[in-house]
């Protein structure tokens, strides 16, 4: 079985370090902003860091990766339509977490406070839980 684990939750939540500790397979939005936004939030490169995520993930699904890990704010449930449509595609079995961090100093990112804060809405907004009862 291959698995694709969806980490969601805002940033500075410790999601990449968390998906490393499972798999060395991880995509990050943040890898993008490291590599064309100095290492900070952009709004301008949001759509881009967003493609980058899909692209990689894409990518490690057509190699045949056993495990991939891909760390998002995935703050709204439409936000993960695509890697569950390719999951499916490529018969990945999907595990979606939600970060949530006691020490998320350890993982601050430069992001403004209110993009923060309002990926944290959005997440309280949208998670949903499937019971099978």
């Amino acid at each position: 079985m291959k698995y694709l684990y969806i980490v969601r939750g805002p940033f500075g939540s410790g999601k990449t370090e968390f998906a490393k500790t499972i798999t060395e397979n991880v995509v990050s939005c943040w890898d993008y902003y490291a590599q064309y936004g100095q290492n900070k939030w952009n709004e301008e490169l949001k759509p881009h860091a967003d493609e980058y995520c899909r692209s990689s993930v894409s990518e490690f699904m057509e190699q045949g990766a056993n495990t991939i890990a891909v760390t998002n704010s995935f703050s709204k449930s439409s936000d993960l339509d695509f890697y569950l449509e390719a999951a499916k595609q490529h018969q990945y079995k999907v595990f979606t977490l939600v970060m949530e961090n006691q020490n998320s100093e350890e993982y601050k990112r430069d992001a403004p406070e209110d993009v923060v804060l309002k990926q944290i809405i959005n997440l309280k907004n949208s998670v949903v839980f499937h019971q099978g009862f």
